[in-house]
C-alpha cells in the first residue's frame, strides 16, 4: 500500500509540473524535440496510439515502461516508420526479465533525412555544401510487478537533436503504471513522458536584419533559445470485449493532456484470431489532419522463438500516408 502511494504522489507531483507548464494562452509550437511525440511501432500505430495500456513488449519502453514488467523472458523488437517529407524514423529495443529483480530494456530512436543543401541570402540556390539533419534518444528502463495486478517502470533516456554542425543534448525521463482493476478484465493505466530539462542548441548564429527604408544590413551575434521537451500525461483503460478460444478481442481508450496542444484522444481496437493473426484499427481525435489508422499482425512460433511482423497504415489528409514496420522476436 505504501508502494503505490508514494508513486501516486509522484504522478501528482510530475502532474501539476505539466499543468503549471501549459497556462499559457496559445501551446502549439512551445517545445522542441518533436521527433519523441512521433509513435513508435505498428502494432502501436495501428490502433491509433492507444496503447499505454495495451503495451507488454519491448515497444513498451516508449508508451509505457510499466509494461516491460509482462516480458517473461526476451523480447527484441525493431521498427520502421515512413514519415511525412521524405522523413525515416527508426527505432530499436530489447528487453529481458531477471528473475526476481524485474525487467530491464534498452532502446533507442533515431530521425532524419537525407542530407540537404545549404543556402544564404545571398546564395539562395545553394553553396554547394550539405547539412544534416538527425533527432537520437538512447534510453534504459527499468519495470517490475509490485503485486499481480500493479506494475512500475521507468526510463531515462538521452536526447541529442542534430541541425548542421549544432547540438541541443539533454536528459528525459518517463515513467508509468499498470493497474488490473480486477473488474473482469479492465485495466487501467497513466504514463508522463519526455519530463526533463530544457534543451538548448550549442553555439551562436548571426541574425540578419535590414535597416527600414535603407538598403543596410545589420548583423548581430546571438545565442539560442532553451526550448522544452513535448511533457505528456496520458491516463487509458483497455477491455477484453471477446476472450474465446479462436477469436479474442481488446479495446482502449488514452486521454492525453500534452504541455504544447490541447487535449487529445486516442481509440484503438485489436482483434487476434488463433493468436497467429491481428487486424486493428484506430482513431485519433483533435489532429489537425491524422485520423483513422489500420494495421495488421502476425505472429508465429519457430522453434524457440515467436516471431511478430506488423504493418500499420496512418492517414495524414493533405500530406503522404505513413506506413509502419515491426519485427519482433522473443524468446
Amino acid at each position: 500500500m505504501r508502494t503505490k502511494l508514494f508513486f501516486i504522489c509522484i504522478f501528482l507531483l510530475m502532474i501539476f509540473q505539466l499543468s503549471s507548464a501549459t497556462t499559457i494562452k496559445d501551446k502549439v509550437g512551445t517545445s522542441g524535440a518533436q521527433f519523441l511525440k512521433l509513435g513508435v511501432g505498428a502494432r502501436a500505430r495501428g490502433m491509433g496510439g492507444a496503447f499505454i495500456g495495451v503495451a507488454d513488449d519491448a515497444q513498451a519502453v516508449f508508451w509505457n515502461p510499466a509494461g516491460l514488467a509482462n516480458i517473461e523472458s526476451k523480447d527484441l523488437s525493431f521498427s520502421h516508420l515512413s514519415w511525412i517529407a521524405d522523413v525515416n524514423h527508426e527505432s530499436f529495443a530489447y528487453a529481458q526479465n531477471f528473475s526476481n529483480v524485474g525487467v530491464f530494456a534498452l532502446s533507442a530512436i533515431m530521425l532524419g533525412t537525407e542530407d540537404m543543401d545549404v543556402t544564404t541570402t545571398q546564395k539562395q540556390e545553394g553553396t554547394g555544401e550539405t547539412f544534416t539533419y538527425r533527432d537520437l534518444a538512447i534510453g534504459l528502463s527499468y519495470a517490475r510487478s509490485l503485486t499481480d495486478k500493479f506494475s512500475f517502470g521507468l526510463t531515462v533516456k538521452y536526447i541529442d537533436e542534430q541541425i548542421y554542425t549544432q547540438h541541443a543534448r539533454g536528459f528525459g525521463v518517463d515513467v508509468g503504471t499498470q493497474y488490473q482493476t480486477g473488474l473482469k478484465s479492465l485495466t487501467i493505466s497513466m504514463a508522463i513522458t519526455n519530463f526533463g530539462q530544457d534543451l538548448r542548441f550549442e553555439g551562436t548564429y548571426f541574425n540578419t536584419e535590414v535597416v527600414p527604408g535603407t538598403n543596410t544590413m545589420l548583423f548581430e551575434k546571438r545565442g539560442f533559445d532553451r526550448f522544452a521537451l513535448p511533457l505528456k500525461f496520458v491516463i487509458g483503460i483497455t477491455y477484453d470485449i471477446l476472450e474465446g478460444k479462436e477469436f479474442k478481442s481488446k479495446v482502449a481508450l488514452d486521454a492525453l493532456h500534452p504541455n504544447d496542444y490541447s487535449e487529445r484522444i486516442h481509440l484503438g481496437w485489436e482483434n487476434w484470431y488463433k493468436d497467429i493473426l491481428a487486424l486493428r484499427v484506430g482513431y485519433k481525435f483533435n489532429y489537425d489532419e491524422e485520423g483513422l489508422s489500420l494495421g495488421f499482425g502476425i505472429k508465429k512460433r519457430i522453434g524457440a522463438l515467436y516471431f511478430k511482423i506488423d504493418y500499420a497504415y496512418s492517414d495524414f489528409g493533405v500530406f503522404d500516408n505513413a506506413d509502419a514496420f515491426s519485427l519482433g522476436i522473443a524468446f
